[in-house]
């Protein structure tokens, strides 16, 4: 912000900006925004609004709950305090990631997971993840997929702590949908939901794209029949992540895709959502590539103009 705002003589220090990427009542029912005190008092979110407040006790403000469809929206904090600026940190990760990384794959996906405790819910139960469920599988859930880890999980029994399972959520695995298992590895949970996500945005231009075509021995999707031992280890592991499965589907009740696309689901489209994906990412990575040297130069990250940039 080019000016620090001034609250009863003292300058606030931290300053907070929502941006709503969908529209109350033509998106989602609920979520209205109320402050406590002051004008406006209620907001009803409209995409491309944003809303910028003091971050303190000024602006109390609290939120409807979404009764139907899903309220998306863009947070961010401003602070004309050094220490928390994030450039310089950013830039920093990039230049390990895209630098540092011999293995390219391991640039396939982004976010790169947190600790397993952080995507526990609810968050007071993630330190003995007793009940509840992890964020990640019951979205996966709601979403028709179950989670086949790529290692070797016969050591383990019920009696393993679901911290110890949560473990395997970090390295690679395979998703399943019913009775079918897809052979392609992912590198970890985040990027299996980033792709499941990438396939239900992009479902009916994958739809269109892949009809009528006929697809290529390369292009065939490598799926085989669930085994008794796989759906057993399926089950197991889905009732250490999704401990309170009614919370769970409760919690995502209104991200369920529509029934129609259940019944349209198949391998093939989803396939082609992997392979659009990747292209998507290689194309992300080579944009960051262009730029991080201007970034790592001004310890800032700006739009850097195309005539600066040299492929």
């Amino acid at each position: 912000m080019s000016e620090q705002l001034s609250i009863g003589g003292e300058v606030a220090e931290l300053q907070k900006a929502v941006c709503y990427l969908n529209s109350y009542d033509a998106d989602f029912k609920g979520g209205i925004f109320h402050f406590k005190d002051g004008e406006p008092a209620d907001i009803e979110p409209m995409a491309g609004d944003v809303i910028m407040y003091t971050a303190d006790d000024q602006n109390i403000h609290s939120v409807d709950e979404i009764t139907e469809g899903e309220r998306i929206t863009l947070t961010l904090w401003f602070s004309r305090d050094a220490s928390h600026d994030e450039d310089s940190k950013l830039i920093s990760a990039l230049s390990q990631a895209l630098l540092g990384v011999m293995d390219r794959k391991l640039l396939s996906y982004l976010p790169v997971p947190g600790s397993i405790n952080m995507y526990w819910f609810p968050p007071d139960e993630a330190s003995s993840f007793l009940s509840g469920f992890d964020i990640r599988c019951g979205r996966l859930h709601i979403l028709g997929f179950d989670i086949l880890p790529f290692q070797e999980t016969s050591h383990l029994s019920a009696s393993d702590s679901s911290c110890n399972l949560l473990e395997l959520l970090s390295g690679p695995l395979l998703l399943a949908r019913e009775s079918e298992l897809f052979e392609t590895q992912f590198l970890n949970i985040m990027h299996a939901l980033q792709l499941v996500q990438f396939y239900h945005w992009k479902f009916s231009s994958l739809k269109t794209k892949v009809e009528g075509t006929t697809p290529t021995p390369t292009q065939t999707p490598n799926v085989i029949p669930v085994s008794l031992n796989q759906k057993t280890e399926i089950g197991h592991l889905k009732s250490a992540f999704l401990k309170d499965l009614q919370l769970a589907e409760g919690f995502f009740r209104n991200s369920r895709p529509i029934k129609e696309m259940d019944y349209e689901f198949n391998w093939l489209t989803f396939s082609a959502a992997v392979s659009e994906w990747e292209c998507y990412v290689f194309k992300l990575q080579k944009e960051l590539l262009l730029h991080l040297p201007h970034w790592r130069t001004n310890q800032s990250i700006f739009c850097v103009p195309l005539g600066h940039v040299e492929e």
